[in-house]
């Protein structure tokens, strides 16, 4: 008896689990996505040239230092170097970095950095706004953004303004 009740429960179970337990809508709408979406294909964007007058070269094996500027509406100027890595650890700053630097991280909210050149900028912060003139080189940035709302644009350099770069621009 008790082998008898277990085949039948099981058999139960069996024809329970098969059944399909959504609505006939839900069925059709399943089935209309059961074979695999086809993605596509987006053109690479073509990058923009580098004008070589923006280009400047620097020697990626030097230590630099590590720049700060700490505090709430500074004007700073930050001069880098020897490849140095600048951290704004400030909110409503003016802050402008010449010279070719490491990196350029910007932990504060709401400032306005202008730079010569860097390899690497990165936000842990929002609302900044960071210009850069020239390429390390001949290198597009990179751009690391851990928080929205921040704005990085290359303008123009103008070489009759003294940069403060200890480094040769190629032309």
């Amino acid at each position: 008896m008790k082998t008898l009740l277990t085949a039948v429960s099981l058999l139960l179970i069996a024809m329970f689990a098969s059944c399909d337990m959504r609505s006939g809508t839900a069925k059709e709408e399943m089935e209309k996505f059961s074979g695999s979406p086809t993605p596509t294909i987006s053109p690479t964007p073509t990058p923009t040239p580098i004008n070589p007058a923006d280009i400047v070269q620097v020697d990626t094996n030097q230590e630099g230092d590590t720049l700060t500027v700490n505090g709430t509406r500074q004007i700073k100027t930050v001069p880098c170097k020897k490849f140095d890595q600048v951290m704004i650890n400030a909110s409503g700053s003016t802050v402008t970095v010449t010279g070719v630097c490491r990196q350029i991280m910007v932990n504060g909210s709401g400032n306005q950095i202008t730079a010569d050149a860097a390899m690497d900028f990165t936000f842990n912060g929002t609302d900044n706004t960071l210009k850069y003139a020239r390429y390390a080189n001949g290198k597009q940035p990179l751009i690391t953004q851990n928080q929205a709302g921040n704005t990085v644009d290359k303008i123009a350099f103008d070489p009759t303004k003294n940069s403060g770069s200890q480094n040769k621009t190629t032309k």
